[in-house]
Order: C-alpha cells, then structure tokens, then sequence
C-alpha cells in the first residue's frame, strides 16, 4: 500500500489539489513528510520480506528463530549504518535524499535510529529467547557435530552412541530433517523423542490462516448451509488424489 501511494505520489499531489485539500496538500508536499514516506516504503519492504519467510507448510521453530535472529541483526546493521549517515540498506529513501540539492538541510538520522531502536527493543521482548544458544537445537540440527557436554545427562549416551553411527551420517546427509529423525527415533529413543519434540510445535499461524482461507472459498453465501469437513480436508491436504486409482476401482454401470 505504502509502495503504492510512493510511485503515485505526483497524482496524489494533484488530487489533492484538485480536491482544494490545501492542508492536507501542504501537508504531503513537505520534505519531511517525503522522506519519512521513502523509509517507511523500505522498512516495509523489508517486513512483508521477514513475514514471507515465515509463511509456508514444511518448516519449523528452528528454521523460524533462524529468521527472526537475522532480522534482528540486520536492524542492528541499518541503526550502525544510519549513525552515520548512510542510508544505503534504504533504496527510496537514498534515491530521494540523492535529488536533493542541498542534502546537509535534510537530516532524518535522528527520527531513522530512534524508529529502528525501539523495533530492535519490541524484537527482543517478543522473541527474547530466539538470540540464547540452545543445546538441544544444536543437536536436532546437527547430531555428528553436538556438544554432548551441554546436553542433559539423559540425552549424553545415545547422543554419542549417534555421532558415532556412520549409516546414520550418510541418511542425515540425504533425507530431510524430519525423516531423519523418525526413522530414526526406534534406535535412539531418549534423543529422537526430545528431537520430535521440536518440530511439533507450529511456530507460525499460516496453517490457521491457510484453513480459514479454503473455508471461505468453500463456504459462501449461497452455500452457507454446507457440510465442509470433508471437502475443507481435500482442500488442505498436501497429497495429491490418485484419480486413476479411484476410477478403476469403482464399478462401471453397464447400459441396460
């Protein structure tokens, strides 16, 4: 939306000009209001960025903390960046501050750091424990590699008895992170259930959201007294139908 009004910013001065809005003319011809419009269009951008990295089915709390810890660290790097002077990370707003002629009057650092600071502070208590190292993320993630020293005494023994699996190693290097640890979860059962454990969780809401999203396009007004389980359940499954398979198993109906 914001992008949106920023490309069409000189129709908008004429509407509103049109419109005799003078206030609100005057208003949004400002330099100031220009400026702090290009950083909001950038930060923006780099949002909507964050949020499509946490959308999607097959993903999990650590590949989600992997994220959120980036970002964090990236509004660290705009606010040193920033400081002093260079707005490079900011494509609008350094593109607007470039046609200015006298670039030294137009000063938004104050207004840019304080902006990233508090929302590298709000990062920092919503997800306050996203920067902590934890042992056992270390472990799901790389079983050959752990800190066995770290981990609770319960998990010590098997977590060695697999570090030192070679047919293990070669599986963890061809198959998916979940199907590793399923498979092998009967073998080592102490560290597989703790590894289970941290992909259950949904880490996001975009299954939530996914569902009420197939609900309203089976749902409508016209059809508002239907039944939904069954067709909501084809509609989010993940497996493709084998029609095929269906179509020949079903009895064909001779004519008479």
């Amino acid at each position: 939306m914001l992008s949106r009004l920023y490309k069409l910013k000189d129709e908008v001065e004429i509407f509103l000009q049109k419109q005799k809005q003078d206030k609100l003319y005057e208003a949004f011809r400002e330099e100031d209001f220009q400026l702090s419009l290009a950083y909001l269009v950038d930060f923006f951008e780099a949002i909507n960025n964050l949020n499509l990295k946490l959308q999607g089915r097959n993903t999990n709390i650590i590949a989600h903390s992997d994220v959120i810890r980036a970002f964090t660290e990236k509004i660290h790097t705009w606010k040193r960046k920033v400081q002093i002077r260079n707005f490079s990370s900011f494509s609008h707003l350094t593109e607007l501050l470039s046609e200015k002629k006298n670039i030294e009057q137009y000063d938004v650092t104050k207004e840019v750091v304080s902006h990233l600071h508090s929302l590298a502070e709000e990062f920092m208590h919503y997800f306050s424990d996203v920067s902590a190292e934890n042992s056992l993320w270390t472990l799901v993630q790389n079983p050959f590699n752990p800190d066995v020293e770290l981990l609770l005494e319960s998990l010590q023994e098997e977590a060695i008895d697999l570090k030192c699996d070679s047919s293990a190693k070669k599986d963890f290097e061809t198959k998916k992170l979940e199907e590793f640890w399923v498979k092998y979860l009967p073998m080592y059962p102490k560290v597989g259930e703790e590894a289970l454990r941290v992909f259950l969780p949904f880490s996001s809401t975009y299954l939530c959201e996914a569902g009420f999203t197939a609900l309203v396009v089976l749902k409508t007004k016209q059809r508002n007294r239907l039944d939904v389980e069954k067709d909501l359940r084809c509609a989010l499954s993940s497996f493709n139908p084998r029609i095929s398979d269906l179509v020949r198993k079903k009895q064909q109906h001779p004519s008479h």
